[in-house]
C-alpha cells in the first residue's frame, strides 16, 4: 500500500499485481447505476421502458398504481436467468496493447403475489420479495517471479507474491403494495419496500523475499470493510387510461436509512528489511459510522397502441446526492505516522429514456424490441480501491450504458412461452491506473488514456402455465 525506496523490488512487483487487478474493473462496474436491472418477461425484453404500460406483477417496481388496473393479476416467479460479460482495456500499460476477460453467472430475481384484505375489491393489494443487486466479485494471483526479471535486481535470490481483491454487494427488498381508482380511468397506488444491505470488499497482498545472503523480508497487507445497511423505500404511483394510450408517473422517494453499522480492519506488517524500516501497523474498528443514501427518482412513461401493437415510452429522473462519507475511518497514528482512508461517494443527477415495441403477428406470436440509456450518476465512487491507497486517481468506471432487448412471446393452448435476450454496452476512457517509477524500466511513453469497454448479453426463457385458474409465471 505504500512505496518503500528502499524495498524497491517489492514496489515494483507490487505494481505490477495491481495492474493486474486493473483486468477486472467489474470489481467497479455497475455501482450507482439506475436501470441495470429489470424484472418481469416483457420489462427485460423492453428493458424496463415500462412505467406507463406494465401488465404484470413486475408493477409493484415500475409504478404500483397499475395494480388497481389490472383485472387479474397473476402470481409471479421471477426465477435466475443468466448473463455473459466481457470487459476489454486498451492502452493500460501505457502502450497499444489489449487485455480482456469474460464472466458468465446469474442475475437477481423477483416473487410477487395478489391479496385481498376484507371483501371490497376497490383496494389491491400485492407482496414483493426481490433482489435488487446481488454481486460478488473476486481475483487474485499467486505466482513466483521469474528468475530472469530477478536478474534486474541486487542480491535478490527468490521473490513470491500472493493478491487477493475482491467485493461483494447485495440488496433484497421485502414489498407491500397497495393501489386503488379514484376514477374509472385513473389510480394511484405506494409500495413499501424494507432493504436489507450488505456492502463488503477485502485486500490482501503478501510478499515473501529471499536475498543472496539468506535474508528473509516479507510485506503482508490486509484490508476488509463491511457496510451494513436497513431502511425503507417508497414508490408513490399514478396511472391513468386513456381513450389513444396509457400514462404512468411513478416517484422513488430518497431512501429512508433506519439502522447502519460499518467495520474495517487493516493490517500492514513489513519485516526483515533492516535499517529500521520494519512497519507493524493493525486496527479494527467494528462498529464505525455508515451511511447509505439513494436520490429521489420519477419516472413518466406511455403506451401507445398501434392497432394490436404498442409503443412504449419512457423518461426518468435522478437527482443528486451531495459527497458525504460511506464510512467514517479513523485515523491510524502510530510513532508519528499517519494512515488515512476517504470512502466517499458523490452522485450527479441524470436523465435516461427509453423506447420498446410490442409487436403483433398473430393471435399466437408477438414480437419486442426495445433500447434505454443509464447514463452515469457517479462523481465520486465509494468501493475497495479507496481504502488500498490509490489516491489521486480515477477508479470509478464512469462510463455511460445503452441496453437492448429483443424476443419473441408465444401463445400455446396450455401455456405462453417468452423467449429472448437483452445486450448492454459501456465505454469510457480513464487515467491509467498506475505509472512505473522504476527509470530502469523501459516503458514507452504514451500520453493516450487507458479505455474500458464493456458488454454483458443476458438470456431469458419464461413461462406461463394455467394452474387452478390461475397463471404461474417462471422465468
Amino acid at each position: 500500500m505504500y512505496l518503500l525506496s528502499s524495498f524497491n523490488e517489492f514496489t515494483i512487483f507490487r505494481i505490477v499485481l495491481i495492474i493486474l487487478c486493473c483486468l477486472f474493473p467489474k470489481l467497479l462496474m455497475a455501482q450507482g447505476y439506475y436501470n441495470q436491472e429489470n424484472f418481469g418477461n416483457r420489462s427485460m425484453l423492453l428493458t424496463g421502458n415500462v412505467t406507463g404500460s406494465v401488465d404484470d406483477l413486475g408493477l409493484t417496481y415500475y409504478n404500483p398504481s397499475r395494480l388497481a388496473l389490472i383485472d387479474e393479476p397473476n402470481f409471479t416467479i421471477n426465477a435466475k436467468a443468466y448473463q455473459m460479460g466481457s470487459i476489454k482495456i486498451e492502452n493500460v500499460f501505457g502502450r497499444s496493447n489489449k487485455l480482456s476477460n469474460s464472466t458468465f453467472d446469474g442475475i437477481p430475481n423477483l416473487v410477487a403475489g395478489t391479496f385481498k384484505i376484507g371483501g371490497s375489491d376497490k383496494h389491491k393489494f400485492a407482496y414483493t420479495v426481490l433482489t435488487r443487486k446481488k454481486s460478488s466479485k473476486d481475483v487474485g494471483l499467486r505466482r513466483e517471479i521469474d528468475s530472469e526479471i530477478l536478474e534486474e535486481f541486487e542480491n535478490v535470490e527468490r521473490f513470491v507474491a500472493d493478491l487477493k481483491i475482491g467485493d461483494s454487494e447485495k440488496d433484497e427488498w421485502f414489498g407491500l403494495s397497495w393501489a386503488t381508482k379514484l376514477k374509472d380511468n385513473f389510480s394511484i397506488g405506494v409500495s413499501t419496500f424494507v432493504s436489507v444491505y450488505n456492502f463488503s470488499g477485502d485486500y490482501n497482498l503478501n510478499y515473501s523475499r529471499l536475498d543472496t545472503e539468506t535474508d528473509v523480508a516479507v510485506y503482508n497487507n490486509e484490508i476488509n470493510f463491511d457496510q451494513n445497511s436497513y431502511g425503507i423505500f417508497w414508490k408513490i404511483g399514478l396511472a391513468w387510461r386513456l381513450s389513444k394510450f396509457d400514462l404512468g408517473l411513478n416517484i422513488d422517494l430518497p431512501y429512508l436509512e433506519v439502522y447502519s453499522q460499518g467495520e474495517v480492519d487493516f493490517k500492514e506488517i513489513l519485516s526483515g528489511i533492516g535499517g529500521g524500516e520494519d512497519i507493524f501497523r493493525y486496527a479494527d474498528w467494528n462498529d464505525i459510522e455508515s451511511n447509505r443514501k439513494e436520490p429521489l427518482g420519477i419516472a413518466l412513461g406511455a403506451g401507445l397502441p398501434i392497432g394490436k401493437s404498442k409503443i412504449h415510452l419512457k423518461v426518468d429522473w435522478h437527482g443528486k446526492v451531495k459527497e458525504y462519507d460511506r464510512l467514517v475511518i479513523p485515523v491510524i497514528d502510530e510513532s508519528g505516522n499517519e494512515v488515512s482512508f476517504a470512502f466517499k461517494e458523490e452522485l450527479r443527477s441524470v436523465i435516461n429514456f427509453g423506447l420498446g415495441a410490442e409487436i403483433y403477428a398473430s393471435e399466437k406470436v408477438s414480437f419486442y424490441a426495445s433500447a434505454g440509456t443509464d447514463f452515469s450518476p457517479l462523481v465520486s465512487n465509494a468501493n475497495i480501491f479507496d481504502l488500498i491507497g490509490k489516491k489521486n486517481r480515477d477508479t470509478n468506471f464512469d462510463a455511460d450504458y445503452y441496453h437492448l432487448g429483443f424476443g419473441i412471446q408465444l401463445k400455446m393452448s396450455w401455456a405462453e412461452l417468452v423467449l429472448g435476450a437483452t445486450y448492454s454496452t459501456a465505454s469510457t476512457e480513464f487515467e491509467r491506473p498506475i505509472d512505473f517509477p522504476d527509470p530502469e524500466l523501459e516503458i514507452p511513453e504514451n500520453d493516450d488514456p487507458a479505455r474500458v469497454t464493456f458488454n454483458r448479453w443476458r438470456f431469458m426463457v419464461g413461462l406461463e402455465i394455467p394452474i387452478f385458474g390461475h397463471k404461474v409465471k417462471i422465468e
